[in-house]
């Protein structure tokens, strides 16, 4: 008998927040001039794992995406910039809103 399948089943690829900051690990990297080989040592990682985060092939851990920030001298939130939460939340400082009203 075949039950429900799993949620893991029915995911196709990566979610759009997943990929977003994968982007934007990418944009930062090049915008420093700094070559994935550079990188992926200064985390202590292979390039090619490197290589599968900014293609969001491998989705980025909090530790990692931590150390990212600080290897890249950014924010944490700066890889969430002007993705589908930062776009609300853009709109919410240019309506004067807060967040607590639209919920």
């Amino acid at each position: 008998m075949q039950g429900k399948p799993t949620r893991r089943q029915t995911r196709r690829g990566p979610a759009p927040a997943d990929i977003h900051v994968a982007m934007r690990v990418r944009e930062r990297r090049i915008e420093m001039g700094m070559s994935q080989p550079t990188l992926a040592a200064a985390l202590g990682i292979t390039f090619q794992n490197l290589y599968k985060y900014e293609k969001a092939k491998s989705r980025i851990s909090a530790g990692r995406l931590y150390a990212l920030s600080k290897a890249l001298g950014v924010p944490v939130g700066y890889f969430f910039e002007g993705g589908e939460g930062g776009l609300k939340a853009q709109k919410l400082r240019s309506t004067g809103k807060s967040a607590a009203r639209t919920r």
